[in-house]
């Protein structure tokens, strides 16, 4: 009897939740993902295309990889030339909804041009949903001082710019196999999940930023599975099925109440998870240069933190990290469940 009421326990729990959305990467799908094109953000060493070199789907996985921009314009280019994106590549030109006089273009003066070509891709307006659980299965990139994500971000902005209207971070990590600040790991053996909520602007927020480490291998040996379990009562991260965070609101006065927010509660007209209460998108991402690279870390970053000239400094240390970009970021699926 016993057994039976176990069976139907695991049944009911299994009809309980079905497939509502995913890709498999069978194709790269313009209908579901776009990619941006600009030179945002203006501290990393890397600007944006849509190009197969950067993006490409094979063996049913998406993989991002970064070139190099003198490969392509030669070597003088990056300390002499004006790159722009509204030119650059007509059928996709730069597609940034804001700021496009500073963020489509990029011109050598006290430090070069960017030096690196990548990929982001996300599903803003085509596809963005409310409360599920996630389930993306990926595998790290080998490839020093390069930085990979899974993200997601509120469609509309509901409740401001950054971070007011919230942020999932379901995997950061990095594409070094060797890399330590302190007696922190930031290298492929260990990622991090994160949530992003406070008042709009960059100036100091409430954030979680959970690591965990594979203490076996690595995140960039094998595939891994990164969930997000999200409901309107809390949000949960697991890695491979075992959950590594939670977050869950006091009822009443909701994440403003947790977070220790003081002033106006811009969250007031959303439930007790806002500002995660909205309907959120998907971003793929890798990125070169700023979080979680410094030079007081093990390989310091082959470049000063505080120098007018990073990019070239990174540029010219190439020698010592070009030989390690030998495996690209790759996502065999993403998949929704309700």
């Amino acid at each position: 009897m016993l057994l039976f009421y176990f069976l139907l326990l695991i049944t009911t729990q299994t009809l309980s939740e079905f497939l509502v959305w995913s890709d498999e990467f069978d194709k790269l799908d313009d209908e579901i993902w776009s990619h941006l094109v600009t030179t945002y953000p203006l501290d990393d060493f890397q600007y944006y295309r849509n190009n197969r070199a950067n993006s490409w789907v094979s063996n049913g996985h998406l993989h991002l990889m970064p070139t190099l921009t003198a490969d392509e314009y030669g070597e003088d280019f990056l300390y002499s030339g004006k790159l722009d994106l509204h030119t650059e590549d007509p059928d996709h030109p730069c597609n940034i909804w804001y700021n496009q006089e500073n963020l489509c273009s990029d011109q050598a003066g006290e430090d070069i041009v960017k030096p690196i070509q990548l990929a982001r891709l996300h599903t803003k307006d085509k596809f963005f949903f409310r409360y599920g659980r996630v389930e993306v299965r990926a595998r790290l990139p080998l490839a020093n001082w390069i930085r990979p994500a899974i993200w997601m971000i509120s469609n509309n902005h509901s409740y401001g710019g950054f971070p007011a209207s919230g942020e999932f971070d379901l995997m950061e990590s990095s594409g070094n196999r060797n890399y330590h600040c302190g007696q922190t790991s930031r290298g492929v053996d260990t990622v991090q999940t994160n949530l992003h909520m406070g008042y709009p602007g960059i100036t100091p927020h409430w954030t979680n930023a959970t690591l965990s480490k594979n203490t076996t291998h690595n995140y960039a040996d094998h595939f891994h599975i990164y969930e997000l379990k999200w409901t309107e009562n809390f949000a949960a991260y697991s890695i491979d099925g075992v959950e590594i965070y939670r977050l869950k609101p006091p009822k009443p006065g909701g994440l403003y109440d947790y977070g220790g927010f003081t002033g106006e509660n811009i969250w007031a007209s959303g439930g007790p998870m806002a500002p995660f209460d909205k309907e959120f998108y998907f971003i793929l991402s890798a990125a070169s240069g700023g979080w979680p690279f410094y030079d007081y870390c093990t390989p310091p970053a082959p470049w000063n933190k505080d120098s007018p000239q990073k990019r070239r400094e990174f540029w010219e240390s190439r020698e010592s990290w070009f030989h390690t970009w030998s495996q690209p970021f790759s996502i065999d699926y993403i998949r929704l469940y309700q």
